[in-house]
């Protein structure tokens, strides 16, 4: 290739640059009456010039390909090549580098003219090319390889670096990736120097999001819809009067009418996939609340329940009031399942739970117990929202399972809501739905990206974006607020608390937080009392504010960063239709921050990652104890609703109890548990139901049906994986070998001879209830423990060493640098060393969460429990946290109480006992019934030979309920015996079988005593004598 231009320093002459040789000729031109031609033709080899014949550089310039520099001086010289019939082009060069002697093309402003034999191959591909697809292969541009700097110039991407780097020093790769943004060098360097990129819009802005074709499209009125009459008043008073796109595209598709692609006798299934705040769930109640009015129309009338599903209780919180406040003054019963609401301090919330509502919001596991249970009826509509958390790891398998279940067990219209699906028409496939795409945006979005040098930076920035955005007002009338998106809850609270000291008011808002607070948050935001939120990562699925701009203020989520799925959903919370006109993303970097060691990449390089990013394809795929789990789930769930599935087995000759057989091999057509639509299923039907089988969790002995038993029934119910259930089951037949021989009935004492073995029933009682709770821990531990956040930064500190956030992980990190710590920092953290010395990290969870549960069955709510151990151990929780952690110890206990009952009852009444303690502790009539209080009296035979010291004894109480209740009434008396192999609970028993007239005396010693309390820090142990067992949040 030869370049052609013209030197500014030579009058006349041409230089010709061989860029393969780096030979360079010079010549000049010579007009003529008749035509223009060469003469004083020089080459330079290397530093070598010799003369050159002109017409040996007219060879050269037939051989090659020749391009000329788009610059007035060099472009005449276009005219003595077209008059010698020479084919050349013309180029742009980068003027920076011309001043080192390179050459460098930046653009191409007129392509070489192809060849005769070059446009003959070409037709020939099209030909071709049309033949097997009938499209004609376009010829693609190259994009202008261009960039600005100091406003005129355009230079090559190497040279707008290395001025880049004269201004700002940053690395190397990442002002390359801005410059292929932006293509402005100037832009790049004032992104990193301005004083307020906030106040810059136009320089921080990234791109703009808006709608596109399918927003041109005629909308629906709510008046010409096929909808009943109270659906279109109830949106008349919500001013909805025509539906956006996306639900016009829905009911084109078939969600209210029946179109001819569905061969069910109900409405289209749906798969929609739109951006967050487009409308989605419109989409369902308008299917919803349609089929619920025809079932009441038909002969005889029939209901046809509609149901709500989401990820996470809070979002099933939020959808709940909405329903409830939008449908129950429609006559409609309006129902919240989630799983959970079984401790006490949740009956300070009206919320109706009953499964025969008309609408129900609920969680997958919510819905999915009802199934389970056999309790679930009439269903006429599903929605799942967000059904793209298919993609996770724990749940996704669970999700699946419902879905098939819901799809095989109810002739009812299902339609799945996401925004972020990669792979839309494989899934709308799998489902035998009707597909429905909308890429556009009711809220156009504007994305802004903002480079901070710090955390202080990043912090400043977001008094400003929260500044601003509340101090406007959309045409709709709303101010706007600001939703913060940050990496843990800690993080979160600290923000939130800053920002109140910089004048604004902020709250924070994480899974954290306990119900209550959680709506109180939500109610001010809702009425813009608050100018921003400031929540976490992990819960962007489940947070539904109207927020005009989003903020994220990290890209980390815990340990590892954002996903694409999960960038996309907080984008996506940015801007809501008929309160916003404009919705905005801040995604603030620090270059080069990383969040640990492990992490590869740095945050700079993550948000080009993510701002580029498509969604991710849904892909389920099953683990082993996962399968079994869906099939038994399966199996169970159908019997209840008298579906029997039938045991047919395959016949091919291959071994099918190898795991490793590919999907085609395994999945057999015959047995019709594989008509169950499950899409994350890899393993042979053979193989997991005599798995079952071996496990008795299922009978394959009647061949015209599968049948579970009793045990398999209690393992689905619990939400248990069959290994987890053997495990449990191996440590009740345990348990019940080792106190076989020593429970006893109450039956069992008819006379005085027995009343030393009643002391020994009341330890043998204590015993069991540990082991009980021994076993719920193992089961179920509570693991979300934390170092509070300054003791974690004076450690760090001292020992320069990145402590985790997660006592368990930090544990031992601490235990080895103990000697380094200075004396109060140690004196805070010596109790951990005492506490937990020998203990691995699974021990720390199961004692700490020993000690949640006692706390709890003393009487101490979640808060009080989260203070209890930031004062006994300097341990950080979370009040949302331990209720959470209650409410699965119960739903643990239930499994327990399930299985024992079944293989050895006489341990299920410890299981229930344990249970209704968690429950409610507050409340005297459950307390009495759990008290272990022996109401049997033993009647004296006046012939037995114990009769020296009960002459006037006709009747004798053995003990009072305080003593059979001692090892729940504080911390002195939460002791096991010392047979009780644990090296980490003393034992203190009192009065043993004696009269207990002094009971409170020496409880109060024991409380008393520093080595005996563990709320000895303070020695205000709210629960001593009682005082203050019944106080609640």
């Amino acid at each position: 290739m030869l370049i052609i231009r013209k030197p500014k320093k030579k009058k006349d002459e041409i230089q010709i640059t061989d860029l393969k040789t780096k030979t360079i000729y010079y010549a000049t031109l010579r007009p003529t009456k008749t035509k223009i031609t060469l003469y004083k033709c020089k080459e330079q080899v290397e530093s070598n010039i010799t003369p050159l014949q002109p017409s040996k550089l007219m060879t050269v310039l037939r051989e090659k390909k020749i391009y000329i520099s788009n610059d007035p001086e060099s472009l005449k010289f276009g005219q003595f090549l077209e008059e010698n019939n020479l084919n050349y082009g013309i180029v742009v060069l980068c003027p920076f580098c011309l001043l080192n002697g390179k050459y460098n093309i930046i653009d191409v402003i007129k392509e070489l003219k192809p060849s005769k034999k070059a446009i003959k191959l070409e037709e020939t591909k099209n030909k071709e090319n049309k033949e097997s697809t009938g499209k004609t292969e376009k010829t693609k541009k190259e994009k202008k390889n261009t960039y600005k700097i100091y406003k005129t110039n355009e230079v090559c991407l190497e040279c707008a670096i290395n001025e880049i780097k004269h201004e700002i020093n940053i690395n190397e790769e990442f002002i390359e990736k801005l410059l292929r943004r932006f293509k402005d060098a100037d832009k790049v360097i004032s992104l990193f120097t301005t004083s307020n990129p906030v106040k810059n819009p136009d320089l921080t802005r990234y791109d703009i999001l808006t709608g596109n074709e399918e927003d041109k499209i005629d909308n629906f009125k709510i008046k010409d819809l096929e909808i009943p009459e109270l659906m279109k008043k109830e949106l008349k008073n919500r001013n909805i009067y025509e539906l956006l796109p996306v639900q016009t595209l829905a009911v084109k598709a078939g969600l209210i009418s029946k179109t001819i692609t569905s061969s069910k006798g109900h409405n289209n299934d749906l798969l929609i996939t739109s951006a967050t705040s487009s409308g989605k769930t419109l989409i369902g109640e308008l299917a919803g609340i349609k089929n619920l009015e025809n079932g009441k129309n038909e002969t005889p009338p029939q209901q046809k329940k509609f149901l709500f599903l989401v990820p996470l209780v809070a979002l099933a919180n939020q959808k709940y009031v909405e329903f409830e406040e939008k449908y129950s003054k429609l006559g409609y019963k309006v129902a919240l399942r989630v799983g959970t609401g079984r401790l006490a301090e949740n009956k300070n919330f009206k919320i109706n739970s009953d499964p025969n509502s008309d609408i129900i919001v609920g969680t997958y596991e919510g819905i999915d117990y009802l199934i389970r249970s056999g309790k679930l009826k009439d269903v006429g509509t599903v929605i799942i929202d967000e059904v793209h958390t298919l993609n996770m790891e724990e749940r996704g398998a669970r999700l699946d399972g419902l879905i098939s279940r819901l799809r095989t067990l109810f002739d009812a219209q299902i339609i799945y809501l996401s925004a972020t699906i990669g792979n839309p028409e494989e899934l709308s496939k799998q489902f035998n739905s009707n597909l429905v795409i909308y890429s556009g945006r009711p809220v156009p979005l504007e994305r802004h990206l903002i480079f901070a040098r710090n955390d202080y930076a990043k912090l400043n920035n977001i008094v400003d974006i929260v500044n601003i955005e509340f101090n406007s007002k959309s045409k709709y009338g709303y101010r706007g607020q600001s939703l913060i998106f940050t990496f843990s809850r800690k993080r979160a609270e600290y923000i939130a608390n800053y920002l109140n000291t910089r004048g604004i008011k902020a709250d924070y808002y994480h899974g954290g937080m306990e119900y209550g607070k959680r709506r109180a948050v939500e109610n001010r935001f809702m009425t813009q009392k608050t100018k921003c939120i400031v929540t976490t990562a992990a819960l962007a699925a489940g947070v539904d504010f109207p927020a005009s701009a989003v903020v994220l203020e990290s890209l980390a989520m815990g340990g590892d960063w954002l996903n694409a799925s999960e960038f996309q959903q907080m984008c996506g919370r940015a801007g809501r239709k008929g309160m916003h006109d404009l919705g905005k993303v801040y995604t603030l970097v620090e270059v080069g921050k990383k969040y640990h060691a492990k992490m590869e990449l740095s945050e700079d390089e993550i948000a080009f990652r993510l701002l580029g990013s498509e969604p991710q394809d849904v892909d389920v795929v099953y683990e082993e104890e996962q399968e079994f789990e869906q099939i038994l789930a399966t199996i169970s769930s159908f019997e209840k609703y008298g579906k029997n599935i039938s045991n047919e087995f395959d016949e091919r000759k291959i071994n099918l109890d190898d795991p490793k057989l590919k999907l085609k091999d395994k999945i057999n057509p015959k047995y019709e548990i594989d008509k169950v639509p499950m899409l994350g299923r890899n393993l042979n039907a053979n193989y997991v139901l005599e798995q079952l089988e071996k496990f008795e969790m299922i009978s394959l002995s009647d061949k015209k049906a599968l049948k579970t038993t009793r045990y398999g029934n209690a393992v689905s119910l619990s939400f248990l994986y069959p290994q987890q259930a053997e495990e449990i089951k191996k440590l009740l037949k345990k348990c019940h070998n080792k106190n076989k021989n020593r429970i006893m009935e109450d039956k069992d004492i008819s006379d005085a001879e027995r009343i030393e073995d009643l002391e020994n029933k009341r330890i043998t009682r204590m015993e069991i209830y540990e082991e009980i709770l021994d076993i719920s821990v193992k089961a179920n531990p509570f693991e979300s423990i934390y170092i509070p956040g300054n003791l974690k930064n004076r450690i760090s500190k001292i020992t320069n060493v990145n402590v985790p956030s997660k006592f368990t992980d930090a544990f031992e990190i601490v235990k080895e640098n103990i000697n380094k710590l200075k004396d109060s920092t140690k004196d805070d953290v010596i109790n951990w060393l005492v506490e937990f010395d020998g203990c691995i990290e699974e021990d720390i969870a199961y004692e700490v969460s020993k000690r949640v549960i006692r706390y709890r069955m003393m009487g101490e709510v979640p808060s009080k429990i989260t203070n209890t151990l930031y004062e006994v151990l300097k341990l950080q929780t979370y009040g949302g946290d331990v209720y959470s952690y209650l409410e699965s110890t119960v739903n643990t206990l239930d499994a327990i109480e399930r299985i024992s009952k079944l293989h050895y009852p006489a341990l299920s009444k410890y299981a229930v006992e344990l249970k209704l303690k968690i429950e409610n502790p507050f409340n005297k009539k459950i307390k009495d019934n759990t008290k272990y209080k022996s109401k049997i009296k033993i009647k004296i035979d006046p012939k037995s030979k114990n009769t020296k010291n009960n002459k006037n004894n006709k009747t004798k109480k053995i003990y009072k309920k305080e003593d059979e209740d001692s090892k729940f009434k504080n911390d002195g008396d939460i002791k096991t015996p010392e047979k009780v192999n644990n090296p980490h609970i003393k034992v203190k028993i009192k009065n043993r079988g004696g009269k207990n007239k002094n009971n409170n005396n020496n409880n109060n010693k024991t409380n008393n005593n520093p080595n005996n309390n563990p709320n000895n820090k303070t020695n205000n142990n709210p629960n001593n004598n009682g005082k203050n067992n019944n106080k609640r949040e």
